[in-house]
């Protein structure tokens, strides 16, 4: 008998003992989730350009750089980038056929952008930073940040640099992208669209739907970046042929600029003053240095009669979820800048995978 209570107390013990471990790592979750909404309505009644991203980005960026366990699940993400697809793909519209040759001249300009970015971000990342080859390569690519991590690691570069470099250049394009749309009167946004928070809620069944059958045919089709191109592809045919309406509420688009924004800033953790004055700084100039063919090309196409705030917005070399996502918080033509980012993607990608095969064979 003493030995079965004995047995029940330390079963009992243990279920107590499991409780209090797990506790603790699950709180980590919802505090880093609290920081990162807290964060989003500080920059909202602040006033600041696209809070509910910047927001998040800034606070979780900061507690997390100075070693504070800031975590957010990543489980999430990838619905959150297909419910993101199908809200960029809702913008399309039948007329989008009629717009092909004026978006196809300007995605000739794409091929030539990558080029003059990544080459001059190469030769900085080694001749000045002193960088080994594979990170240069993989730090250089605008391309996917997971994307680049991945294969840059397969053959030897920095992933830590790696992830820095990109990150620092989603943060910083996103950042001044969103001062320049804001405070630069030829960019031609008088005033943000403040839809109502739970508008169109009827038709957020056929928004779920969209978003995981886009997600899922694009992974069978193993096109890349499925998450977030599937569910636009799908979503922007549905809506081009006027077959459904699925536009997500707008209080769906706020959560997802939180934790998209909040995951972009955990990526700074623990940073060192070594990282500071390394990746960091680099992630930093190599932006800047990739602003001068944007600027050239701003130029030109807007010379001959090509929106200014669309063609900005379409060559700002930040991730392809961040720069949708400032693109639709502005109330930019989405059908004229998706089409670049996701062309940039997929030629960035293509690319790479060609690159790499070349790479695992002579470094």
């Amino acid at each position: 008998m003493f030995l079965k209570i004995l047995i029940m107390n330390k079963a009992f013990l243990g279920i107590f003992k499991n409780s209090f471990d797990w506790w603790p790592e699950k709180w980590k979750y919802f505090l880093s989730l609290f920081l990162a909404i807290s964060s989003a309505f500080i920059a909202y009644y602040l006033g600041l350009p696209l809070p509910w991203m910047l927001g998040p980005l800034i606070g979780c960026g900061f507690f997390a750089a100075i070693g504070k366990p800031v975590i957010i699940g990543k489980k999430p993400r990838p619905l959150c980038r297909a419910l993101l697809g199908c809200t960029i793909g809702a913008n399309f519209g039948p007329e989008l056929l009629e717009r092909l040759p004026e978006i196809g001249v300007s995605l000739l300009f794409i091929p030539g952008f990558i080029l003059i970015m990544g080459l001059s971000t190469f030769f900085y990342l080694t001749r000045i930073m002193k960088m080994n080859k594979a990170t240069s390569i993989y730090g250089s690519i605008p391309g996917g940040l997971n994307e680049m991590v991945i294969l840059g690691q397969e053959i030897g570069a920095n992933t830590r640099a790696l992830v820095l470099i990109h990150a620092t250049r989603i943060v910083v394009v996103v950042f001044f992208a969103s001062l320049l749309i804001l405070f630069v009167p030829n960019l031609g946004v008088i005033e943000l669209p403040q839809p109502g928070l739970f508008d169109k809620w009827e038709q957020l069944p056929f928004v779920f739907f969209v978003s995981i059958s886009g997600w899922y045919i694009a992974v069978k089709l193993k096109i890349p970046g499925p998450t977030i191109i599937g569910p636009m592809i799908l979503s922007a045919l549905v809506h081009i042929f006027e077959l459904i309406e699925a536009m997500p509420i707008y209080f769906l688009v706020i959560s997802i600029q939180i934790l998209l924004g909040a995951a972009l800033g955990c990526l700074f953790r623990n940073i060192t003053v070594k990282e500071m004055s390394g990746p960091i700084l680099a992630g930093v100039v190599t932006t800047l240095i990739a602003f001068l063919p944007l600027i050239i090309i701003y130029y030109i196409l807007t010379s001959i009669g090509y929106e200014p705030l669309s063609i900005f917005l379409a060559f700002s070399p930040g991730g392809q979820s961040e720069m949708n996502i400032l693109a639709l918080s502005v109330g930019a033509d989405m059908s004229f800048v998706s089409p670049h980012h996701m062309f940039r993607v997929f030629l960035v990608i293509i690319f790479a995978g060609i690159l790499h095969k070349f790479l695992r064979k002579n470094l």
